[in-house]
């Protein structure tokens, strides 16, 4: 059965012989790479012999491609890709091309001169078209253009479309918490509303095969990469159909599904600050969150952001301890009076960002790094202080730990992020910088969904 494709496999030495023996007929030539065989390619070549008799396939070597594709292509070797070629119906032979690529992309100019088809097949939006019509005036050969057809059953798709689906990797942000963390809490919170301020960021977390790239992140940092990996495992979930789900949905899913994993004791904002990327204040009640509608500027955002510094301690972050103290004292007077300045801080963070007092910012971030030590003396420890008492005596005017706090990464607002970031590597050993740009795409713009 493979003799009947084997006989459509012609060599450069055979085509001279074709022409002759189809002396009578009108044939038909076009080329290309192939690399994927997909229904674009049995479109084309059904069009390219609608004119004439018999069809001729150029197919590129892998040695061009390589050159016209760059790393990784061609994903078939030449010899599978012209048999696979020669397959199919419409085709009466297949040819491997030159091995060197001249002008206009060409490489196929020794292959075109020993054939002498009547006719080339060129797509309309091809990207060399005057080097290919000054080869075929010279051999006496018409240039025929056709347009990429996409017939009303076929979906249109492509070879570089096939090679990213199946590279395909789910994204997700982590996410910086300015103000407010604890505040998101309905259980703790008992019906009072609370507001969170906190911003996607990127580099993303990836997951690909159910394998996670985590970016060079380290776990336990206080950046939620946690939510972010739960996300990635929702979203990529055959049984869930992101498409049709707002924003608000998905994130209220995710916080459920989290939720219920963790006996129903979390907040929201991690949940809401990944899938709905960008800066946001979060108000936050016993069964929702929704981004209080005030609009802060990417400009204003890139301002804030060029001055800050996001510092991991060297300390793994173990938050256990901290959250074990606010389950015990949010009922305390104390505690309630933590929770309110907390709740007070999400809220004017963001009306000071608005404003561009990044002073402000600083300073609210400071209140809410006291508040949360007031709710859980376990937030911090004797490292910790240090290292901020250190930031504040080397340019920081304010910061905070990220999350419930132990350990993890630090943000502050400084005038000098290098300097201050050098000043603090060097008196704390341990420590190092995350690089990081704010996200301001949502979950769904980030994975198409």
């Amino acid at each position: 059965m493979f003799d009947t494709i084997k006989a459509k496999v012609a060599r450069v030495e055979d085509l001279t012989g074709i022409r002759k023996v189809h002396a009578d007929k009108r044939i038909v030539f076009c080329t290309g790479c192939y690399d994927i065989l997909q229904s674009g390619h049995a479109v084309f070549f059904n069009q390219c012999k609608s004119y004439g008799d018999v069809l001729v396939v150029g197919v590129g070597r892998d040695t061009t491609l390589a050159q016209l594709k760059g790393p990784g292509r061609p994903i078939n070797p030449e010899n599978n890709r012209v048999y696979l070629v020669a397959a199919l119906q419409d085709v009466d032979y297949a040819v491997l091309n030159d091995h060197e690529i001249g002008a206009g992309k060409i490489d196929f100019e020794t292959v075109i001169s020993q054939l002498r088809p009547d006719i080339f097949i060129l797509n309309q939006d091809d990207s060399a078209i005057a080097d290919k019509q000054k080869l075929c005036d010279k051999l006496g050969i018409k240039i025929q253009f056709v347009g990429r057809e996409v017939p009303p059953e076929l979906m249109a798709t492509s070879t570089s479309r096939i090679i990213n689906k199946i590279n395909y990797a789910y994204k997700a942000p982590l996410r910086i918490d300015f103000a407010g963390g604890w505040a998101d809490v309905p259980y703790i919170m008992k019906g009072k509303t609370g507001y969170v301020s906190n911003v996607a960021i990127k580099p993303r977390i990836e997951m690909k095969n159910k394998t996670f790239n985590f970016s060079g992140y380290p776990r336990g940092s206080g950046l939620s990469t946690s939510t972010a990996v739960k996300l990635l495992e929702m979203i990529s979930s055959k049984t869930y159909n992101a498409e049709p789900k707002s924003l608000s949905i998905i994130a209220e899913d995710l916080f459920n599904l989290e939720n219920k994993e963790l006996n129903w004791a979390i907040g929201r904002q991690d949940q809401y600050a990944i899938v709905y990327g960008g800066f946001h204040c979060f108000e936050c009640g016993d069964d929702y969150a929704k981004p209080l509608e005030v609009e802060v500027s990417k400009v204003t955002l890139e301002a804030f952001r060029k001055n800050l510094l996001l510092l991991h301690t060297g300390i793994s972050r173990n938050a256990q301890s901290a959250v074990e103290q606010v389950y015990q004292n949010y009922q305390t007077e104390e505690g309630k009076r933590a929770l309110d300045i907390l709740t007070d801080c999400g809220y004017r963070f963001i009306h000071a960002l608005v404003e561009e007092d990044f002073m402000a910012c600083a300073k609210i971030m400071e209140e809410n790094w006291e508040a949360q030590k007031l709710l859980a003396k376990a937030s911090t420890n004797e490292n910790l202080d240090a290292m901020y008492a250190f930031a504040k005596e080397n340019g920081a005017y304010g910061g905070k730990i990220c999350g419930a706090g132990g350990g993890g990464a630090f943000i502050f607002y400084c005038d000098n992020p290098q300097r201050l970031k050098q000043a603090m590597k060097k008196k704390f050993v341990d420590s190092f910088e995350i690089d990081f740009e704010f996200e301001y795409q949502t979950i769904k713009e980030l994975n198409a969904l």
